[in-house]
């Protein structure tokens, strides 16, 4: 009896006459491997024809078949859509990539209006990190429907709750004129409390919600998922309004390259804080003991590198804090499991 390997995938046993008839119908391939059952190692079939001195022709297509061939083939190959029902959801992601690709297109035909145009082209670069989030990050609880439903939350919620603010007295008389002030110290506390705060929140505020709804326990990578998905909803909404606004104040060079910059790095900036707060939002519901506790750190602790982040700028000082950050989120998501061992023995 023989076995037949086909790069890692190992198939049989077979006896003879059933390796010369697979052979023979093309079922099998001169590179394939083959080995007696006997012995472990493998020669590829060809070696093992010629050792054996076996001579067999493969059924091969004829160029007279070529057309018959084409018109049979066509209803396999060239109509898709009824295969478009088997197995969707494990489709999804290809279906997504594939529409992101379109999504320039749309851009440019809402050109003539600035917002839209700006919006679309956000929505296109944070889809990108979506994905690679996704396949990096995501878990098997990981649901793609939650986490757009966060996405789109967030985005909308932000948009109107900051509106709002920047709409109010306190903003505009006590907290806007003081975030570059000399003074550190009022900088800071305006920067904290009336940008870093409220931005925050607002990126922890719907993984909150879907924590509480969920019937199973979230993981904190999950929690860490979402929460970037909100942080990039959040970042490409603040990346459009410094386009419509302070980016339209600088030469042609400079917004460019601050559009580029809003619309792709700063995004994930907010992402890896969100997802800081996310870890800790799920660990309040797991480790009930510190509940209060690691919701008021994983308010705070991404609030305070953010409002550092704010006030040093993109700068050697400024790119720090970002790395510490990312470290901190790595330590999260790849660690978890000793942090859970130490916080038991707590």
């Amino acid at each position: 009896m023989f076995y037949i390997k086909r790069n890692t995938n190992e198939f049989g046993p077979y006896d003879d006459k059933q390796i010369k008839h697979a052979y023979a119908s093309g079922k099998i391939l001169k590179r394939d491997l083959i080995r007696h059952q006997k012995t472990d190692k493998y020669i590829s079939v060809d070696q093992f024809f010629k050792l054996n001195k076996i001579n067999l022709n493969q059924t091969k297509e004829s160029t007279i078949e070529v057309i018959t061939n084409i018109i049979k083939l066509q209803s396999v190959f060239l109509n898709p859509f009824k295969y478009l029902k088997q197995g969707s959801g494990e489709n999804s992601i290809l279906y997504i990539i594939l529409s992101i690709i379109l999504i320039p297109v749309l851009a440019l035909a809402f050109s003539s209006v600035p917002l839209i145009s700006y919006s679309i082209y956000g929505l296109y670069f944070a889809s990108i990190w979506g994905l690679i989030l996704y396949k990096f990050i995501a878990t098997k609880q990981t649901d793609l429907k939650t986490a757009m439903l966060i996405c789109l939350a967030t985005a909308v919620t932000t948009f109107f709750v900051i509106n709002i603010f920047h709409s109010t007295s306190i903003w505009k008389e006590q907290i806007a004129p003081n975030l570059n002030s000399k003074n550190l110290i009022s900088s800071f506390i305006c920067m904290f409390f009336g940008v870093a705060i409220i931005e925050e929140l607002l990126k922890q505020i719907y993984v909150y919600f879907f924590i509480v709804q969920n019937k199973s326990v979230t993981y904190p990578r999950s929690a860490i998922f979402y929460g970037m998905v909100a942080g990039l909803a959040f970042g490409i909404y603040e990346g459009v309004e410094y386009q419509m606004t302070f980016n339209k104040t600088l030469d042609a060079n400079n917004n460019y390259f601050y559009n580029i910059v809003r619309l792709t790095s700063l995004p994930f900036f907010h992402a890896i804080w969100a997802g800081i707060g996310g870890y800790f939002v799920s660990l309040s519901f797991i480790q009930l003991k510190y509940k209060y506790s690691f919701r008021i750190i994983g308010l705070l602790l991404p609030a305070i590198l953010h409002t550092f982040y704010n006030l040093l700028g993109l700068n050697v000082f400024g790119i720090s804090c970002i790395i510490i950050s990312s470290i901190l989120l790595t330590v999260y998501l790849t660690r978890s499991d000793l942090v859970g061992k130490e916080l038991n023995n707590m």
